[in-house]
């Protein structure tokens, strides 16, 4: 399981790329659970415990299709579980590191440092998802940054 969060942080330094993870549907079932789970307790304390999970799975189903739509359009396809698997990983380890901070947030501490730290948390993971895609389409990074944005 080290090895797996490594390369994680790896692909998140932008060090390693979505082909270096291994090709495994349970490895991405695993990958999505974690990232359901993290995202839901991102959520929770702030909203309903219903509205929380329909956010957490229509955003999961945004990304699932939009992965799925690129890798389509541009003849990709046998590098869907690689990427998907990468989006879902990097998004849940970035996410991970800020449930503390939203724990600042929510309790009122230190608002303004914690809000500097989530900007700075969430541009780091728009830079991630660039170069995933930029790696996954064999296209530059401005590309991918652009498609990421989206």
């Amino acid at each position: 399981m080290w090895v797996i969060i490594k390369l994680f942080f790896d692909i998140c330094c932008l060090n390693k790329a979505p082909q270096d993870i291994p090709y495994s549907k349970p490895l991405l079932n695993i990958l999505i659970t974690i990232y359901v789970i993290i995202a839901f307790l991102i959520l929770y304390p702030e909203d309903d415990f219903f509205r929380s999970l329909m956010q957490v799975l229509t955003e999961l189903g945004l990304m699932i299709g939009f992965c799925w739509g690129l890798l389509c359009f541009y003849q990709k396809m046998p590098r869907f579980t690689q990427v998907l698997s990468a989006l879902v990983g990097t998004d849940a380890f970035i996410s991970a590191l800020a449930l503390p901070i939203m724990e600042l947030v929510s309790a009122g501490v230190m608002t303004e440092p914690a809000s500097l730290l989530i900007l700075g948390l969430m541009i780091w993971n728009w830079v991630v998802c660039g170069h995933i895609i930029r790696n996954a389409l064999s296209q530059s990074m401005i590309f991918g940054l652009g498609l990421a944005f989206l």
